[in-house]
């Protein structure tokens, strides 16, 4: 499968787009570039409410807005994707989950959106998006001070002693795709990484981030079109 975006037309936007429901018995089990993470032990992030982008005539289902987490500047924290390294932007989340598994809907999913710029000389990016499925279970210490401190205000706020790598499961096998970004403008050519474990946290804090959008911040499943999703050749089901 190759994880090359193709020159974009309004059809292969259309068939381009993210969320999926990734089907496991369909997926094209292959060794896939390693995915690496280096993060920093421990730091500080910055939370803000972002609002959904209703004024945009092609938004034509706005979402409900999210809460957002951003790294201070500088900071080394990084994914990489064979030889493609990419820098973290954000982390964010959605109520349910976006991607689903067989028809299967988790009730949140964390995105960790990382980017790098093209070379083209224009500033372009390219994105890649780290997807973790969340379920209620065990307390998550810095994943449940996240959640517990969203809130829609106009001020940011921040979250100290955030361990990244505790957001993440120990054991990172993934499905693979190409896709968009799942909110307004829905910009294709997105790298996806969806770690088939998820994440535990407790159901205090997925309450309470649930809480702040009742109708759910998600966007709906997209068509899979023509596109194979790939998956790493060991399974834990």
């Amino acid at each position: 499968m190759s994880l090359t975006a193709p020159a974009p037309s309004a059809l292969s936007t259309a068939l381009s787009q993210s969320p999926v429901d990734i089907r496991p018995q369909d997926t094209d089990v292959s060794a896939l570039p390693p995915l690496r993470l280096r993060h920093p032990g421990r730091l500080s992030l910055r939370l803000s409410f972002e609002r959904p982008k209703r004024h945009r005539p092609d938004c034509l289902r706005p979402e409900e807005g999210s809460v957002k987490a951003e790294p201070p500047l500088g900071q080394d924290c990084l994914m990489s994707i064979g030889d493609a390294t990419y820098h973290l932007e954000d982390i964010h989340w959605h109520t349910p989950s976006e991607h689903t598994v067989g028809g299967v809907v988790f009730p949140m999913e964390q995105h960790l959106k990382y980017a790098r710029t093209t070379g083209d000389g224009a500033g372009a990016k390219e994105y890649a998006v780290l997807g973790v499925f969340l379920h209620p279970g065990d307390a998550n210490g810095s994943l449940d001070r996240l959640l517990e401190s969203a809130r829609r205000s106009e001020e940011h706020w921040d979250v100290p002693d955030v361990e990244i790598d505790t957001l993440l499961p120990p054991c990172i096998e993934s499905y693979r795709y190409l896709g968009s970004t799942t909110t307004c403008p829905y910009t294709t050519g997105v790298r996806w990484t969806v770690l088939t474990h998820p994440v535990q946290a407790s159901a205090a804090a997925l309450e309470h981030y649930r809480s702040l959008f009742p109708e759910g911040n998600a966007r709906e499943v997209q068509p899979l079109g023509k596109r194979r999703i790939a998956g790493d050749s060991h399974r834990w089901w």
